[in-house]
């Protein structure tokens, strides 16, 4: 079987490429900058430029499955993301639309995100998939109208929509920062109420937006994929301290202060022309009480379940760091 799978020099997208051909079959990977392949470093996918995608198909065939993680989780501004996330999608599906192919596809995948849908409440309800989007961010927003786009689609291309909460582990740069503090044995967070947050490890959410490419279940369907128990940010720093052999304190950091911090990342990000991880956006989202989903539908639907405990799934991640320097 072939995939053609978006994103791949990404985080999630390289550990995707790697399962399929791990199953022994084809990724098919475009990529826009043949300089950002740090992440498909010894994974032997077939790369292509973006622009060379109908020269593929004419010379080695269709696609059978379409996963498109390609997108930006930063950017300076809506047109940042809405040209990322919106207009790349609804091209991808109009290119397939009007594929000679198109007959042949079995399912094109849109990898969304939890932030499209927002918070929970502050009591820390589960949302489900039937949920009202309501994003809370300029990404959550951009995610949300890629979403429409791609159900718009649904009576010419069968599409799935899956939904990942935080996802972490080897080549993740953003829950880094986590591991990275307990070399200072601190466990800095918001200072306040606990925040609850779903949670699941990149190995077990490719596993699961696989299963929800060949269900033919999941045709037409939204899935959040997260572990089954939400965790508390707070304890999942300190229990990042406990698996890697540390003691870490956790450090409450005054929200006005996380403000500070998160305007100076903006005007820092401004000055440089880059997006920092840490801006106000972002403190948006980080500031919210509860970001929880329920995965049953996907339990249900998929018969999917992640198969790493978290103090597994956190010494795999700590492991690859060290092993590749990057703690």
């Amino acid at each position: 079987m072939r995939f053609l799978v978006t994103g791949a020099t990404g985080f999630i997208g390289s550990h995707m490429a790697e399962l399929i051909l791990a199953k022994g079959w084809e990724a098919v990977c475009p990529v826009r900058d043949s300089l950002a392949l740090r992440n498909l470093k010894g994974i032997p996918v077939r790369v292509i430029a973006a622009g060379d995608l109908e020269a593929e198909i004419s010379v080695n065939g269709a696609f059978d499955y379409v996963i498109h993680l390609a997108g930006a989780t930063r950017a300076p501004d809506y047109d940042g993301y809405w040209e990322s996330n919106v207009k790349w999608t609804r091209e991808l599906l109009e290119k397939l639309v009007n594929s000679s192919w198109k007959d042949s596809l079995k399912r094109f995948v849109l990898v969304s995100s939890q932030a499209a849908i927002g918070p929970s409440t502050d009591d820390g309800a589960c949302k489900t998939e039937s949920d009202p989007l309501c994003p809370v961010s300029l990404y959550g927003r951009s995610k949300a109208e890629a979403e429409q786009v791609a159900l718009s689609f649904m009576d010419r291309v069968p599409v799935t929509i899956v939904r990942p909460p935080t996802v972490f582990g080897p080549r993740d740069t953003d829950v880094l920062g986590v591991f990275k503090c307990v070399r200072y044995r601190i466990a800095p967070y918001i200072a306040g109420p606990d925040r609850l947050v779903s949670i699941i490890y990149v190995e077990d959410l490719v596993e699961g937006i696989l299963a929800a490419a060949m269900s033919p279940a999941s045709e037409g369907g939204v899935y959040f994929l997260a572990n089954p128990e939400p965790v508390v940010w707070r304890k999942f720093a300190l229990e990042v301290a406990r698996v890697m052999g540390k003691s870490s304190v956790a450090v409450p950091v005054p929200l006005f202060a996380m403000k500070l911090l998160a305007r100076a990342g903006d005007i820092v990000g401004k000055f440089r022309g880059v997006t920092p991880l840490f801006r106000t956006e972002k403190l948006e989202e980080m500031k919210q009480i509860a970001w929880v989903c329920s995965p049953e539908k996907a339990f249900t639907d998929l018969r999917w379940r992640p198969r790493f405990s978290l103090d597994e799934a956190i010494r795999k991640t700590a492991a690859w760091y060290r092993e590749n320097g990057w703690l």
